[in-house]
């Protein structure tokens, strides 16, 4: 009777640790799931920035789906790093574009194609209020 109690505390024992691993895993992958569109919302939106060697200024767009438009084109990519740090694309050159964040905002655009790192400056959206000094 001892040895049964035993295999049946044991069974017990291991389900239970087993149970408790799964549903840890599934909240944890729950979460993961919940956080990734607050993730990217802070990516979204317009900036202008210098590229001051050519001496002409561009537009960087990110859109709802995250598709990046600078002045207008659509840049096929291939995502390779999405933090709320930094938003890692490779385009279809094979070239790094990386968009670094600070405090969830985009400041500065990394183009590996031309080894540069640009300061962005936010493009007010239509719906922001103007802040007009009379």
């Amino acid at each position: 009777m001892k040895k049964h109690w035993s295999l049946f505390l044991g069974a017990s024992l291991i389900t239970g640790l087993a149970g408790s691993l799964f549903l840890k895993k599934k909240q944890e992958q729950q979460h993961s799931k919940a956080s990734i569109p607050n993730l990217y919302k802070s990516y979204i939106g317009s900036w202008w920035f210098v590229n001051k060697q050519k001496a002409t200024q561009h537009t960087l767009s990110i859109e709802e789906d995250l598709q990046l438009i600078i002045d207008g084109k659509k840049v096929n990519y291939g995502l390779i790093e999405l933090t709320s740090k930094r938003l890692v694309a490779q385009d279809e050159y094979g070239y790094h574009l990386i968009v670094q964040c600070i405090n969830e905002t985009p400041s500065s655009l990394y183009d590996e194609a031309d080894d540069a790192t640009y300061v962005l400056e936010a493009i007010p959206s239509l719906d922001e209020p103007n802040e007009i000094n009379e």
